[in-house]
């Protein structure tokens, strides 16, 4: 079935009710009253009169579409009847057999899984509706007719009614939206209706048991927003649904979330056979990757080519490949480099870490020069910085000098996180070629040809770990392939994770790759970037919240207790009891301005993508209502989505834009329930 409207505002279906005729030829009929051969229904979808509780056009129309079908029910049997004519019309005919004994019951879609069992109907909604502009997905809304025999009139009537959404966007191309009930109750499942004579009416009984809260609607062509027009599109789901709001997520086509929107307005709430329609909205720019492993980060990638770095202006042709946006610190400057990367007044934990010391980016890239006097130009301060961002799940990509300052190397103080020392190549200005090995974790990114090695890659004194110094969790990523050389068939490339899965992961290189623009030596230095942050910490929830105490995070000076970052989640852990909980309530409070996103999401973290419940509302003071929690660990997570600006160059990097979420966004969180 599809369907053609034209709306001129809010509510009302456009299925409604139709009236069908049976006709059977006499010879089959003489056989047996309980089996008819040669039967055909003509059926026609109901239109909306002037009777209806809504302004909507006379335009509107429901027509029946090529290959529809409807189940033809009774207590005894089940026929599948196919449309034979009126394709594109209100009024089509189509063709089965009748078995069982009346009463019987058509229900459009056709199911292999429909029934009459004990005076009830029951068949399935799915979750997933395929729809496009203008339109509810084919075959997505039930409707069902009540036939005293096989000789009565039947009229069509709908089981479930509409959401219109309504959007309008800037530079946001859709190809999927998913909408969830804020009352937690389920738009798809295994329904049931009582079969009572009040069916198809505003007081019949419907359930729907299994499922969940969340449909998906998968766009037919992928949906452009407009900036001012909306573009609107329809979502079936019971009567009933919505009484206290729904949030509306949407995504590309390679499943980024491009944009949150959340009502908690009660008169969104749905009656059968009509549409409840969502307000004009325009789509905030509130993004989430599909990879859950880039989410709660401020950017991927921060480059460091401060004090005794080589400056080569924040540039690394590897990340513009991958698509990672980045910021970067060139200076030679040693107390701007103290004001970005260690503390100011606008961002007391420095450029690489949130509030509570987790780390901001995914990726630090230290660059090659001199690591004795970039270690000391940062200080016990500055290192300790680094340590933390590692400790806490940060990765790490060195090259050359960067390369080295992971490991030991005395009489130098360098980070001494890899607890090994290295030697020195006294190679420089030369190009040297690696090989990898068979079982080289790179090779999962890139094939580099398919003969295990990289040709001349710009080598110049860079130091290595020699086999004698080598230590557990060290791995080989590539060897040297430079005959004659004392480090001949030693790791080039290197990587360190300790059996912690919080700490993040150090790929180290002697090596100079990081400059090249194209072919395998750039894919080398993406694969050690991308097998870098594939060993990210894992993140762990903030506490376990008891029932109705308050958490403040508030504080500057214990992590624990911190505010949250520009773009960060902060997670928590609620466990409600055996049989449930009622009244639950989950409150957000701040005394700022800023905007807060809280979600709630049953066994694993609360990502604004996949939360069973989601306020995504502007502002930053939310409470979540549900009537009901079922049994088991639940995740709250706070998302700040604001953010400021960089801009980089040499000696620059400023802010611009609300400064303030640098140093957090204190709030209060609480649960509590009965």
């Amino acid at each position: 079935m599809r369907v053609i409207m034209t709306f001129v505002s809010f509510v009302a279906l456009a299925v409604v009710t139709s009236s069908c005729h049976v006709s059977f030829n006499e010879e089959s009929a003489a056989e047996d009253p309980c089996f008819r051969k040669g039967v055909t229904i003509s059926a026609s979808f109901e239109q909306p009169g002037s009777a209806t509780k809504t302004s909507l056009s006379q335009d509107c129309k429901v027509l029946w579409s090529k290959d529809d079908e409807f189940a033809l029910l009774s207590a005894t049997g089940k026929e599948r009847f196919t449309l034979v004519s009126g394709e594109g019309t209100g009024s089509a005919e189509f063709s089965g057999r009748i078995s069982g004994k009346a009463p019987y019951y058509a229900l459009y879609p056709y199911s292999d899984n429909c029934s009459v069992t004990d005076g009830k109907l029951n068949f399935q909604l799915p979750q997933e509706q395929t729809v496009s502009t203008g339109s509810f997905g084919n075959g997505a809304s039930p409707a069902l007719a009540t036939m005293p025999d096989a000789s009565s009139p039947a009229q069509f009537r709908n089981l479930c009614g509409l959401l219109e959404l309504n959007l309008c966007g800037s530079s946001i191309t859709v190809s999927r939206i998913a909408v969830s009930d804020l009352s937690g109750a389920r738009l798809w499942g295994d329904c049931t209706v009582a079969l009572n004579g009040k069916e198809g009416t505003d007081d019949q009984t419907m359930t729907v048991s299994g499922g969940s809260n969340e449909i998906i609607l998968n766009l037919e062509k992928e949906l452009k927003l407009l900036p001012s027009t909306p573009r609107t599109v329809y979502a079936v789901v019971p009567a009933g649904s919505f009484s206290k709001g729904f949030t509306v997520k949407m995504f590309d086509k390679d499943g980024n979330a491009l944009s949150f929107i959340s009502t908690q307005n009660p008169a969104a709430k749905v009656s059968r056979s009509f549409i409840s329609a969502m307000n004009k909205v325009k789509a905030p720019s509130i993004t989430e990757p599909a990879d859950t492993s880039y989410r709660g980060y401020f950017k991927p990638l921060f480059i460091n080519s401060g004090v005794g770095l080589d400056n080569q202006n924040g540039t690394l042709p590897a990340a513009d490949m991958l698509g990672w946006e980045h910021d970067y610190m060139t200076t030679a400057d040693s107390t701007f480099q103290y004001k970005i990367f260690i503390s100011s007044d606008i961002d007391a934990n420095g450029v690489l870490l949130y509030p509570d010391n987790e780390p901001r980016y995914r990726l630090i890239y230290v660059h090659g020069g001199h690591t004795p006097t970039h270690s000391t130009s940062l200080n016990d301060i500055g290192r300790s910085r680094i340590k933390t961002f590692y400790n806490n799940g940060g990765s790490y990509v060195g090259t050359c000098a960067g390369g080295s300052f992971p490991y030991i190397n005395k009489p130098y103080t360098y980070l001494e996180i890899i607890p090994t020392k290295i030697s020195g190549t006294n190679l420089g200005k030369a190009a040297v070629d690696m090989v990898l090995p068979d079982d080289s974790p790179l090779l999962d990114y890139y094939d580099f040809g398919g003969d295990f090695r990289i040709d001349s890659v710009v080598h110049n004194g860079g130091a290595y770990v020699a086999a004698k110094d080598w230590i557990s969790n060290l791995e080989v990523l590539t060897r040297f392939d430079y005959p004659g050389g004392k480090f001949n068939g030693e790791a080039n490339i290197a990587a360190y994770k300790t059996s912690s899965a919080a700490k993040g992961r150090i790929v180290t290189c002697s090596s100079h790759p990081e400059g090249m623009v194209n072919g395998e030596r750039r894919d080398l230095m993406a694969a050690m970037c991308l097998y870098a942050i594939d060993g990210n910490g894992v993140p762990s929830a903030k506490a376990t919240l008891t029932n109705g105490t308050a958490k403040k995070m508030t504080s500057l000076t214990t992590p624990g207790l911190a505010p949250v970052g520009d773009k960060q989640y902060h997670h928590f852990k609620i466990t409600i009891p055996a049989g449930g909980a009622k009244n639950v309530n989950i409150e957000l409070s701040t005394e700022t301005t800023n905007n807060l996103i809280l979600s709630l999401r049953k066994g694993s973290f609360a990502w604004m993508s996949d939360a069973d419940y989601l306020l995504a509302q502007a502002g930053g003071n939310k409470t979540l209502s549900l009537d009901y929690l079922e049994e088991g660990t639940w995740y709250v997570s706070v998302y700040c989505p604001d953010a400021p600006k960089v801009t980089c160059g040499k000696e620059i990097f400023t802010y611009s834009g609300d400064k303030s979420v640098l140093n957090g966004v204190p709030y209060t969180i609480k649960a509590s329930w009965e």
